[in-house]
C-alpha cells in the first residue's frame, strides 16, 4: 500500500480519536464540574468513561469512510476454537498481573502486615468472580478502544515503522490520549507530586507495556475480542480492587490514607512492564501483520 495514504489515514484517525475526548473534557470542566473524577458525580463520570472508550472505534469507522479505505481486515471474526489460547491468556495473564501487583504493593508499601492480612477476607472471592463475569458480559466499552487502537492504529504503525517502533509509538499515543482524563483526576486524583505530568508519564509507560500485550493477543488470534476481554478485565480487576476485596480492615485504612497515586507510582508497574517486555519479544518474532 502507498505509505502516503497510510500516513494520511493514520493522521485522520488520530485526530478523530483525540479531538472529541479533548472537547468533551473541556466542555465538562467549563459547564459541569471542574476535576470531574474527584467529584461525587458518579453518573456523569460513568457516562464520560463509556463515551470516551467508544471514541476510538467511532474514529476507526469514520476514518474508513472519510478516506474511502474500505472494510477489509477488520479483526471482527471471533476465531475462538482456533485461537482459544489467546482467550485464556486474556483472562489469566490479567488476573496474574492483578494479584502480582497486590503482592508487590504488600512487600514495598505494607511490609508490616502479614500475607494473611493481605488476603484476609474470603468474601473477596465472590467479589472477584463477579468482576470477572461483568468484564465478559460488558466488554463492549473496551471493544470501543480496542477496535480503534489495536484493530486500526497498530497495523498502520506497523506498516510504517515496523513492529518494535510501532509498539512504542502506539503505546505513547494511547497514553497521551488519556491525558484529558488524567488532568481531571482519573486514576490518580489531583493531589500527587508532579500533577498532572507524573500521571501522564505513568500512563504512557503503562500503555506502552499493555500495548505490547494487547497487540500480541490481537495478532495471535487475528481478532479484536481477546484484547477487549483483557482490557475490560484490567479495568475491573486491577490490583486496587483485589486488595480492597481481600484485605483486613486495618490494611484498608492504611490503603485509604496512602491514595491511588502513591500505589500506582511505586513498584506496582514493574509486573506490567515485565509482561510488556515478554509480549514485545514474542510480537517481534511474529511475521508482521498485513496492512489494511
Amino acid at each position: 500500500m502507498n505509505k502516503k495514504q497510510t500516513i494520511k489515514r493514520l493522521c485522520v484517525y488520530i485526530a478523530l480519536s483525540f479531538l472529541p475526548v479533548i472537547l468533551i473534557m473541556v466542555l465538562i470542566d467549563c459547564f459541569v464540574v471542574y476535576h470531574l473524577f474527584t467529584s461525587d458525580r458518579a453518573e456523569i463520570i460513568y457516562a464520560v468513561g463509556i463515551i470516551g472508550m467508544l471514541v476510538p472505534s467511532i474514529a476507526h469507522l469514520l476514518t474508513r469512510l472519510i478516506t474511502k479505505e474500505g472494510f477489509s481486515n477488520l479483526y471482527l471474526m471471533p476465531n475462538v476454537k482456533k485461537h482459544f489460547g489467546a482467550y485464556l491468556a486474556s483472562v489469566f495473564v490479567i488476573l496474574g498481573l492483578s494479584f502480582t501487583d497486590v503482592l508487590v504493593a504488600w512487600k514495598t508499601q505494607f511490609p508490616q502486615y502479614s500475607l494473611g492480612e493481605v488476603f484476609h477476607d474470603v468474601k473477596g472471592i465472590p467479589v472477584i468472580m463477579f468482576q470477572i463475569a461483568m468484564s465478559i458480559i460488558m466488554f463492549f466499552p473496551a471493544f470501543g478502544e480496542e477496535w480503534g487502537w489495536r484493530g486500526y492504529m497498530m497495523p498502520k504503525l506497523t506498516e510504517l515503522f515496523g513492529t518494535p517502533a510501532a509498539v512504542i509509538i502506539g503505546g505513547i499515543i494511547w497514553g497521551l490520549w488519556h491525558a484529558p482524563f488524567t488532568v481531571n483526576g482519573h486514576n490518580f486524583g489531583v493531589d500527587y507530586p508532579g500533577f498532572p505530568y507524573m500521571g501522564i508519564l505513568y500512563m504512557c509507560v503503562f500503555c506502552t507495556a499493555m500495548n505490547a500485550f494487547l497487540t500480541l493477543l490481537t495478532e495471535k488470534s487475528k481478532s479484536i475480542y481477546p484484547a477487549s476481554f483483557a482490557h475490560m478485565l484490567n479495568n475491573n480487576v486491577l490490583g486496587l480492587v483485589v486488595i480492597s476485596a481481600f484485605a483486613s480492615e486495618d490494611l484498608l485504612k492504611d490503603l485509604e490514607k496512602m491514595g491511588n497515586a502513591k500505589l500506582a507510582f511505586g513498584w506496582g508497574i514493574v509486573p506490567t512492564i515485565m509482561v510488556g517486555v515478554v509480549s514485545f519479544i514474542l510480537l517481534c518474532r511474529m511475521k508482521s501483520p498485513k496492512s489494511h
